[in-house]
């Protein structure tokens, strides 16, 4: 509509007539039309002629000194679409960065309703940047964060770096990661139905990597990994290694060793009956219970060829090979032979015991063992005359070795018979090896 110019207008009556024409009515032509000079602008001001209230420049720009009883706006403005009005925005719009607030409030601070099918929150930063592109601080006692999802993955970490971890957790005095299955879900539907489920599972798709890897620090000593069963009342396996693949070659468990410490060390409790259990196809072959007895369904095979005893000696210590006899002055106690054709004669000392007795738990290594039964070598000499396969053996004059016996042999004298010969005069000692008897 026209405006009626044959009475006098005032000048603020008409920028605001013309603000508001501009603003909120249709453009006609031949409607209202400032045209300021150059660099000029059309001003609008309070009642007083003193503060400026509106401004537009005459190159387009609309600027907003201020309102009555506030300062110089420098914030950002917001137009009210219903009342038509422009002013500050209110304080719960919106905020700059940096921002920093502290509210005390019953409800989230802020809260995102995603209906779409794009993420909630997206942070990115440079690569020079090693700051946490998300921190929370916590003092209470809830969670820092709390993720709760239908299907996919809680929290899914990725990094393709080698020396960087998807996931870190960190705790200066207790569990720095905690995977909890409660088993309700599984357990009520079908038998076996939580069976496979891990609380925490490793999964490694590269040749030669760990799924699972613990390891510790602490010169002090600690444990890499540790399972436990029991904790509450629980029943069940502590730990449990598994091979599904008929087609695997390789070892199911290995346990490998630098140091001085056993590569396994078992201990069994007041209520332990077995140490050790070896089945095959669900049947068991091997046992060793809490006392340290084995039994085994088929045998043992070692590699020796003799049954052995840890023997007490008095004297020099016997080697390997010496004939040894009954210390008479010391009872249950052995000592190198020390004459020809001893009744005291015990045996000769093993090389190699397939089987050792009487050595508890401690090394036996370098502790002399008496050849019981099997075959065993001997230090011999000639003094009795050339050895021939057959042959009985005594002790000789030369202590710690044997000799041919003589026809017929004193009872008791003989401790073995010669497997095979010994006829070189060369020092008149040799060794050859001895089936154990003693008669």
């Amino acid at each position: 509509m026209p405006l009626n110019t044959s009475r006098t207008t005032p000048p603020l009556v008409l920028a605001l007539v013309c603000a508001m024409a501009s603003a909120f009515a249709p453009a006609q032509a031949a409607d209202v039309v400032v045209q300021p000079s150059a660099g000029s602008s059309l001003i609008v001001t309070d009642s007083a002629g003193g503060a400026q209230r509106l401004r537009v420049q005459e190159d387009g720009r609309i600027a907003l000194p201020g309102w009555q009883g506030l300062a110089q706006q420098t914030g950002p403005m917001c137009i009210d679409v219903t009342l038509g009005f422009v002013g500050p925005c209110p304080a719960t719009t919106g905020f700059s960065l940096p921002y920093s607030a502290t509210v005390g409030s019953v409800v989230p601070l802020f809260a995102l309703n995603q209906s779409g099918s794009a993420g909630g929150i997206s942070v990115q930063l440079p690569a020079g940047n090693s700051a946490a592109a998300i921190r929370v601080q916590h003092t209470g006692n809830g969670a820092g964060i709390q993720v709760d999802t239908g299907s996919g993955f809680s929290v899914h970490g990725r990094t393709d770096v080698r020396t960087s971890a998807a996931f870190v957790g960190d705790n200066s005095s207790g569990e720095a990661i905690v995977g909890r299955q409660s088993g309700t879900g599984c357990k009520d539907v079908l038998p076996d139905r939580c069976k496979g489920i891990g609380a925490v599972v490793g999964r490694h798709d590269g040749p030669g990597g760990y799924g699972v890897r613990g390891f510790v620090t602490s010169a002090d000593g600690a444990i890499g990994v540790l399972g436990q069963v029991g904790i509450n009342g629980g029943q069940g396996v502590a730990g449990r290694f598994e091979n599904q693949n008929a087609a695997n070659t390789f070892n199911t468990l290995e346990v490998s060793t630098t140091g001085s410490g056993a590569a396994v060390h078992v201990t069994g409790g007041a209520n332990t009956q077995d140490l050790a259990v070896l089945t095959s196809s669900g049947t068991k072959v091997a046992r060793i219970d809490k006392t340290g007895r084995g039994f085994f369904n088929n045998g043992t095979q070692t590699g020796g060829a003799d049954i052995a005893e840890v023997i007490d000696t008095q004297g020099p210590l016997p080697q390997p090979g010496d004939v040894v006899e009954i210390d008479p002055d010391h009872p249950l106690h052995y000592r190198l032979s020390s004459g020809a054709q001893s009744p005291l004669v015990a045996g000769v000392v093993t090389t190699r015991p397939g089987v050792l007795m009487n050595a508890d738990v401690q090394d036996a290594t370098n502790l002399p063992a008496l050849a019981l039964a099997g075959r065993v070598p001997v230090k011999v000499t000639l003094e009795g005359g050339p050895i021939q396969a057959g042959d009985l053996l005594v002790s000789a004059s030369i202590p710690g070795h044997a000799a041919r016996a003589p026809t017929p042999p004193v009872p008791g004298t003989v401790i073995g018979k010669a497997m095979h010969g010994h006829d070189q005069p060369q020092g008149q000692t040799g060794v050859v090896e001895m089936l154990v008897m003693l008669r």
